[in-house]
């Protein structure tokens, strides 16, 4: 076969973009800088061009010193939790799979997964959830920017997704409610730690549902065994031929048909490239490590990186991080449709111990700014628009027994652990047996004590009428402070790394891209499919726009998972 690729048969992938790419590119054409890329034009449009287009929405020039060809029916390109439940799903289909991965082994995060609709999630406490109404919810916390369909499909068939992701690891445990408690020192055990109480309209401030399944593993293994184990399953197919260091740089067309894959050896520097007569699956992950992405796309999260502690620090044999939009831009240059804004980025936090349950809450300046009854997501976007993005979390002696009466959601704690509860002189930033004397140990400025004094007086007036005038909490939510001793945490977003990420504002991934459809085909930019590509996991437009909607912890990696499954099985169906 022909090894030199014509200009019109190619797009290069992500060589461009990222700390010293450029240079580990061959015959790429010349880059505009980050700083110049990140800025603006003189009409306030990006810079990058003459015309106000950043550089990285075109394509560089092609690679065409092919060393090696390689046939298969699908390419699936990244394995993370999508790419490999993709690669499982079409090998399982019979399908011969080539598996790209730029780091050295597949990628493993959170352990969270939402799950519902099936006999082990209701033996595992979970109630049935209303697809429909659940979906509906998280169009409102998008503001009706993400694809009912796209979540709809993923939540019809979540439940039985992870029941068949769950089913590759041999001896997995499930933890009932009521049944025996294993041991995570020795056990890998599936466990329900999201019991929420049912959503109540008449005092809830945000609609949150449960259906969250969580995976535990010894030594704080969190979910890796369990995606080692559905790789493991793909492989025992025979017919999955996994590349590690292998870095998509770009995608190979046959007329408007996606029909292959160039890759980049990353410990060499030679390239390969794969055919597929079936598809090619972008499973890359986010951009989050892209600073001219995030600029262009996010700026509201890169103008206060900063403030962040980026985590999931994921790196290929160069120490380069991964998450570099790799696939959103080589499906872009193929012609796909990067979806249309404002991009979404998974970035949230806790106030320490008590998390964010619904205490009072003053910012730098000692006042009430908010109705506290919030999720983490929704906490994190309040507090950076704070003065000094600095805010205090104040209780009384009754904390452990309020806190029962708090809405269960994601960063919400409505049980205070023994132990907590023991050494909260330990973890509060400021105690006192009187408020003035709290105030005083804060050691604020006086006119942010006296405002800090005048705000808690308010508030306990509010407690007692029973109504939250100012900011509409519900009653049921609305503590005095009365009792001694009181408490304060003082809560200071600064960034970095952090060891108690309780203490941090996290940006764990970006969470927007191409766009597709519900069987995750991408679309071109008439919004038509274009054949051969498909987009899962981060890389999947459709999902989540703004924010990531707390509306049901998991969902995320639900998402993820669940489309790897589908569209492998939509492959074959096709074919």
């Amino acid at each position: 076969m022909e090894n030199r690729v014509s200009r019109r048969s190619f797009l290069i992938g992500a060589g461009a973009l990222g700390a010293g790419l450029a240079a580990s590119m061959a015959g790429c054409a010349p880059q505009a800088s980050a700083e110049k890329e990140a800025g603006s034009a003189a009409d306030g449009s990006p810079s990058g061009t003459s015309t106000g287009r950043p550089a990285f929405l075109d394509a560089p020039e092609p690679i065409s010193d092919i060393k090696e060809t390689l046939e298969a029916d699908v390419v699936v390109v990244g394995l993370g939790v999508a790419g490999v439940s993709a690669t499982r799903s079409a090998a399982e289909e019979g399908l011969k799979v080539i598996a790209l991965e730029r780091c050295a082994e597949p990628s493993a995060r959170s352990s969270q997964f939402a799950a519902f609709n099936t006999d082990n999630a209701r033996k595992m406490g979970i109630e049935d959830v209303d697809a429909a109404a659940l979906v509906n919810e998280m169009m409102v916390q998008t503001g009706h920017r993400a694809d009912f369909r796209v979540l709809k499909n993923w939540a019809d068939h979540c439940g039985e997704a992870f029941d068949w992701y769950a089913g590759a690891y041999d001896g997995l445990l499930w933890q009932t409610p009521e049944g025996e408690k294993y041991d995570a020192d020795k056990d890998s055990f599936v466990v329900n730690r999201n019991q929420y109480k049912p959503y109540d309209p008449a005092i809830d401030h945000e609609r949150v549902f449960t259906g969250t399944l969580s995976f535990s593993t010894p030594n704080k293994g969190g979910h890796k065994p369990i995606m080692l184990a559905n790789f493991e399953k793909a492989q025992a197919t025979g017919n999955v031929d996994a590349r590690f260091n292998a870095r998509a740089r770009q995608l190979v067309k046959e007329g408007d048909r996606v029909t292959g894959v160039i890759y980049e050896d990353v410990t060499t520097g030679e390239f390969t490239q794969v055919n597929a007569g079936k598809g090619v699956v972008l499973a890359t992950g986010g951009y989050v490590r892209n600073d001219e992405l995030l600029a262009y796309y996010i700026p509201w999260i890169h103008n206060l990186k900063d403030k962040f502690t980026f985590t999931y620090a994921h790196m290929d044999a160069n120490g380069e991080f991964t998450d570099q939009g790799d696939g959103m831009l080589m499906g872009h240059w193929a012609g796909g449709h990067i979806e249309e804004g404002p991009h979404c980025a998974m970035a949230h936090g806790d106030l320490g111990k008590l998390g964010v349950d619904a205490f009072l809450q003053l910012n730098a300046l000692g006042e009430r700014y908010i109705n506290e009854d919030l999720t983490n997501d929704h906490f994190g976007s309040a507090i950076l628009r704070q003065p000094q993005t600095t805010i205090y979390q104040i209780f009384d002696a009754n904390f452990v027994e309020q806190a029962k009466s708090m809405q269960s959601s994601l960063g919400a704690y409505t049980s205070i652990a023994p132990e907590t509860a023991e050494t909260v002189d330990e973890w509060t930033s400021a105690q006192g047996g009187t408020i003035d004397e709290l105030i005083a140990n804060l050691q604020v400025d006086a006119d942010v004590a006296a405002t800090m004094k005048a705000e808690i007086e308010r508030y306990n007036e509010l407690c007692e009428k029973g109504v939250d005038e100012d900011f509409g909490k519900a009653a049921e939510r609305m503590f005095a402070l009365s009792t001694p001793p009181f408490y304060a945490i003082r809560y200071e977003v600064s960034g970095g790394p952090s060891d108690d990420t309780h203490n941090a504002l996290r940006c764990l991934v970006t969470m927007s891209g191409l766009s597709t459809n519900k069987h995750a085909q991408v679309l071109d930019e008439n919004l038509g499919v274009l054949p051969g590509l498909y987009a899962v996991g981060n890389t999947q437009g459709g999902r989540f726009l703004g924010d990531y909607p707390a509306t049901l912890a998991g969902a995320s990696h639900s998402i993820a998972m669940t489309y790897g499954y589908l569209t492998g099985k939509f492959i074959a169906e096709q074919s």
